[in-house]
């Protein structure tokens, strides 16, 4: 019994690792394999290609990969051709990831599809829940809002809650983060992504030092070894951490960083974050002209207001930061309407038991329970 995964971004490997685990538990002896990060081969996962391979973001960084992807794409559809695995289960990275089960299909696989973390078409590109609606068996969304837009548009949608119900209810909230001076500096975890925010991250880590703050830069465990080098060097002379971006927000007074699911879990810690987003000039492009919701933070999206400033383009540049920063540090009343509006945004994060959930729904509907 054989179950095929792909995750390319380190969350994406992540809730990878926790279904995988899920199975296992469920169905002893199950075997999965695919494409997958360190977190994937530390549950029982094996691992036939790098999760690295997808550390991609923007129009752009895909644009220049095209041909190393499509032979990645090739490859693993010939794979799939021969294991004949009961299911395959994709995480994120739609601009791979739809190529892909689009071949599947059209090779004659006739399995199971599971598409876990589905692409954001409630917020760009809705024309793709047609395809999520034809190829995909099932969609494992995270949050409340993609689990209503799928299935209002006919997708096979099935949620129960948001997996960091679970690990952070262990965690549980930490008093008074404003009172901390660790500030978390978090350039992200995609080497084009990092590329774009390390000079603005450097400069305010100069301007927060001088006011008495402890700036730390985050150097992300799932990035690969060339590009965690490459990272420490570029970050000589400033404070760095290699430990989860999660653990060390849980230690700072604030965060600032990438957009993504580091958002997600400052919000889950309680803490106040700035997002920044930077992106090529052809990803902007397209984001202007397609993106229809008026938040990029899924914070703000679920509090239905802007908790999180969020400094795109332009905007992330350091003075805007810095008065983004002062702001929440200086106004007790700001800070408290900030963490009133987390405490609702984290209500709707849903039930306890997501990776056991989405186990159950895949093996069911797969004739494998």
């Amino acid at each position: 019994m054989k179950i095929f995964f792909s995750a390319g971004e380190a969350s994406g490997d992540h809730l990878a690792a926790l279904l995988a685990k899920a199975l296992q538990e469920g169905v002893p002896g199950i075997e999965c394999w695919g494409m997958g990060g360190p977190e994937s081969r530390r549950a029982g996962m094996r691992i036939e290609w790098p999760s690295e391979a997808l550390h991609l973001m923007g129009i752009c960084d895909v644009a220049l990969s095209i041909p190393r992807l499509w032979r990645l794409k090739n490859e693993i559809c010939l794979r799939i051709a021969q294991e004949q695995p009961e299911a395959l289960v994709v995480v994120d990275s739609p601009d791979f990831h739809f190529p892909l089960l689009a071949q599947a299909r059209r090779s004659g696989y006739r399995g199971m599809i599971v598409y876990l973390s589905p692409p954001q078409v409630w917020a760009w590109r809705s024309g793709r829940t047609d395809f999520l609606k034809s190829v995909c068996d099932l969609c494992l969304p995270l949050f409340d809002f993609e689990h209503e837009f799928l299935s209002g548009r006919g997708v096979a949608s099935a949620w129960v809650g948001h997996p960091f119900v679970d690990e952070f209810g262990k965690t549980g909230l930490q008093a008074e983060p404003e009172a901390r001076r660790l500030v978390a500096l978090l350039p992200g975890s995609r080497p084009g992504e990092i590329r774009r925010l390390l000079p603005v991250l450097k400069e305010t880590a100069q301007h927060l030092s001088e006011r008495g703050f402890e700036p730390v830069f985050s150097i992300a465990p799932g990035l690969g070894e060339k590009d965690r080098e490459w990272l420490a060097s570029a970050l000589k002379g400033y404070s760095t951490s290699t430990e989860t971006g999660r653990s060390l927000m849980g230690r700072a007074g604030g965060v600032i960083g990438a957009s993504g699911t580091a958002a997600v879990e400052a919000m889950m810690l309680d803490r106040f974050m700035i997002v920044l987003y930077r992106v090529s000039l052809s990803s902007e492009i397209a984001f202007r002209l397609l993106v229809k919701t008026p938040f990029i933070s899924i914070p703000n999206r679920l509090a239905g207001k802007q908790v999180y400033p969020e400094l795109v383009q332009k905007r992330a540049r350091a003075s805007e930061i810095l008065d983004s920063f002062s702001a929440y540090q200086n106004d007790g009343e700001r800070r408290r309407t900030v963490h009133e509006a987390l405490a609702r945004a984290r209500s709707r994060m849903g039930k306890p038991g997501a990776p056991a959930f989405w186990a159950h729904s895949v093996l069911s509907r797969a004739g494998l329970r």
